[in-house]
């Protein structure tokens, strides 16, 4: 093992244990408040959580296979898009965010879709869904924070709106140029492909809509396990969502964000909850993502198999 390796499993294991620590400290901090609390179940509502949770899942791995198919000749199937997303996705939780997308290769590979074209479109798709995330942030910054005077606020949106436009304009130059940067830097083999600007605005449209069912998923889960949110607040939690979701992927030493993302959750939930729910839910929703991405990196993993894109199973194939 590298230095490298080294040192991400230890950055992880330092943000775990300051993600531990950090909650510890803040349930005994408001322990008065949140001794209150009761834990009162409600199946309808957790159900209907897990559900809507799982249709957000299921809309971006969509939106992923919409940008992979706009360049390949034979198209992907829905359940061989659920193959290759989920069952790579189980491999995020090891820290560097490297090895899901090493995997996700390994297996389109036996499509013979190139390894240049699997790395663009996630490079696209993550850079939308960091623009969809930042409007969200904006838009929380806008109506919940206020920090900021309204006229800055509304400047700060426009200029992101003005921002994004460009971007779709000249996404081309932007992102090889990126690109470029990239290979560079990580020594990376992502060759530069031309996307044109009506599928750029469709991806951050999909996005803005895939970002809904998660927010409220968060709101029927709070239902569920008897935390108190206003329904009128569902933009907020699609805003802490989504925020502390892109926050946690690109702090890169940490597995699948753990820690970062609820950490930032909670500073989010605080502004517009109460500390009761700012604590358990970030967790809650942590544990309920958990669950449906390992029951969906199972049915990946089946639909690899009947697909045949596992070694093993073609080794048996080749012996009979």
């Amino acid at each position: 093992m590298n230095y490298k390796k080294k040192l991400q499993y230890v950055l992880a294991a330092v943000a775990i244990t300051a993600m531990v620590y950090f909650f510890y400290d803040q349930f005994k901090r408001n322990w008065d408040s949140i001794k209150t609390y009761h834990f009162a179940i409600n199946y309808y509502y957790l159900v209907a959580s897990i559900f809507v949770m799982t249709i957000g899942f299921l809309m971006e791995i969509y939106i992923w296979q919409i940008c992979m198919n706009h360049y390949l000749k034979k198209k992907l199937g829905f359940l061989e898009s659920i193959a290759f997303v989920n069952t790579s996705n189980l491999f995020k939780y090891i820290p560097g965010r490297l090895w899901a997308y090493t995997v996700q290769i390994a297996l389109m590979a036996k499509k013979n879709i190139a390894k240049s074209l699997v790395l663009y479109v996630n490079f696209v798709c993550l850079l939308c869904v960091i623009i969809v995330s930042t409007i969200y942030g904006l838009y929380y910054l806008l109506f919940y924070l206020k920090i900021l005077p309204m006229p800055i606020s509304i400047l700060l949106f426009g200029f992101l709106i003005l921002a994004d436009f460009a971007f779709i304009m000249w996404n081309t130059n932007i992102i090889n140029w990126l690109i470029i940067k990239i290979n560079k830097f990580f020594m990376r083999d992502i060759q530069p492909i031309k996307i044109e600007k009506w599928l750029i605005l469709y991806i951050q449209f999909l996005y803005l809509i895939a970002w809904i069912p998660p927010g409220i998923s968060a709101y029927f889960l709070a239902k569920g396990i008897g935390l108190d949110v206003a329904f009128s607040d569902v933009l907020a939690l699609v805003s802490s969502m989504s925020v502390s979701w892109i926050i946690g992927y690109i702090a890169i030493f940490t597995p699948s964000g753990l820690g970062v993302r609820e950490g930032i959750m909670f500073l989010m939930l605080k502004q517009f909850s109460n500390v009761k729910t700012a604590l358990i839910l970030p967790l809650a929703t942590r544990l309920v993502c958990i669950i449906i991405e390992l029951l969906l990196g199972i049915i990946g993993i089946l639909l690899g198999m009947k697909y045949g894109y596992f070694p093993k199973q073609e080794k048996s194939r080749q012996k009979q």
